[in-house]
């Protein structure tokens, strides 16, 4: 497994995920350089971003290898496939954990300060971007076209709010059990205002149904993905 996880990284470059978390570094330090406000709080904004990376980075990291032909590598060796989608899940997930320490991290670095609060309230709310991860390796596994699993995932990620609130304009309520209410948990850092949006709109979005709702779709996705990965027909 770690052999197949190391070659999952190789084929991503490094270079790449370098370049990606570098990029977030460099706009903390512009964030902090140009706005007086703290730092802790400003960077919460960043979070949907590392989903939309994951999901440029890694939005083909199935449907691109069948398009390319280096998936013939795993049809030489001795792996079960459950066991190659694994690994790829865990790619996503380790490069997921690092970029959210990296800011974490560099945060506190900056503000000269270790905010224990801040870091708890930041690994709490940027758990929609592991529910990213599954997402877009299911993505990746049910579509052929690398650019329709990676605009579908930004789309998802970019107009999930809208769609929700949209819904819930017209009484569509079930969408509360949904997992598009769920994908930026920033709603929920100010209390007063969801109160309200829930008490007009008779529904009860909260942190802890989103987190619940959100495992539940990604166990999901998982075993809905990894079915399909096994019993994928792969031709050249």
């Amino acid at each position: 497994m770690i052999k197949l996880i190391r070659n999952e990284f190789i084929k991503i470059k490094k270079s790449k995920l370098i370049f990606t978390q570098i990029l977030f570094l460099i706009t903390i330090i512009i964030v902090k350089k140009y706005s007086s406000k703290s730092l802790f709080d400003l960077s919460f904004n960043l979070i949907p971003f590392i989903s939309i990376m994951i999901s440029i980075l890694f939005g083909g990291i199935i449907s691109k290898e069948i398009e390319n032909g280096n998936f013939r590598y795993y049809l030489t060796k001795p792996y079960k496939r459950w066991k190659i989608y694994l690994s790829k899940l865990i790619t996503i997930i380790i490069y997921a954990s690092i970029t959210i320490l990296l800011i974490i991290l560099f945060s506190c670095i900056l503000e000269k300060s270790i905010d224990k609060t801040y870091i708890f309230s930041f690994i709490k709310y940027s758990f929609p971007v592991y529910f990213m991860c599954f997402y877009v390796l299911y993505l990746s596994t049910i579509f052929k076209s690398h650019s329709l699993s990676v605009g579908l995932s930004i789309f998802t990620i970019s107009f999930s709010l809208i769609i929700s609130q949209v819904l819930f304009g017209i009484e569509f309520n079930i969408i509360e059990y949904t997992f598009l209410p769920y994908l930026d948990f920033s709603i929920f850092k100010d209390y007063s205002s969801l109160m309200n949006i829930n008490s007009e709109l008779g529904i009860n979005l909260n942190i802890k149904s989103g987190v619940i709702i959100d495992s539940i779709f990604m166990l999901l996705f998982y075993l809905l993905g990894n079915r399909k990965f096994i019993k994928k027909d792969i031709k050249y």
